[in-house]
Order: structure tokens, then C-alpha cells, then sequence
């Protein structure tokens, strides 16, 4: 479970990057909506916002995830030294 988690962090957030610099470099030249802005220009602008919106939600899944891990480790590893603690008891 551990790896797959790890696995899952890992490729969530290297999406996240690969998707923002994809944006930054295939969409320089775009800015929020202008009054008067020319129409050709929507379609760039709502495809920049879907790619931004999707990189976005990949970076949330990956620190969601990395939370899910941490609270995994810690119950695994709290548990190991409360059962250690018994023992010795």
C-alpha cells in the first residue's frame, strides 16, 4: 500500500509540473478576459484555463495523498511502539 501511495504522489505531481510548464510555454500570451479582445483568442484562453484547472487539481491530489501516507505511517508506526511498550512492560 505504502509504494502505491508513493507511487501515486509521485505521478500526480510530476503531472502537475509537466501540465503548468506546458501551459507556461504553449500559452505565454494569454490573459484574462479583455473588453473588446478579438474572439479567436477565446477558445486559447478556455483551453489554457482547462489545462491550468486539471494541472491544479493533480497538485491537490498529490498533497491530499501525501497526507493519506503521513497519517498511514504515523498509526503504523504509533502502533508498532505501543505494542514494543507492552512488551516491555
Amino acid at each position: 500500500m505504502t509504494r502505491n501511495l508513493v507511487f501515486f504522489i509521485l505521478a500526480s505531481a510530476v503531472l502537475a509540473v509537466i501540465l503548468t510548464s506546458f501551459c507556461h510555454l504553449a500559452f505565454p500570451d494569454i490573459l484574462p478576459y479583455a473588453v473588446g479582445e478579438a474572439a479567436t483568442a477565446s477558445w486559447r484562453r478556455l483551453l489554457a484555463f482547462l489545462i491550468t484547472a486539471t494541472a491544479l487539481l493533480s497538485g491537490e491530489f498529490a498533497v491530499m495523498l501525501t497526507i493519506v501516507l503521513a497519517a498511514y505511517l504515523w498509526k503504523r508506526f504509533h502502533h508498532h511502539d505501543e505494542k514494543s511498550a507492552a512488551i516491555d512492560c
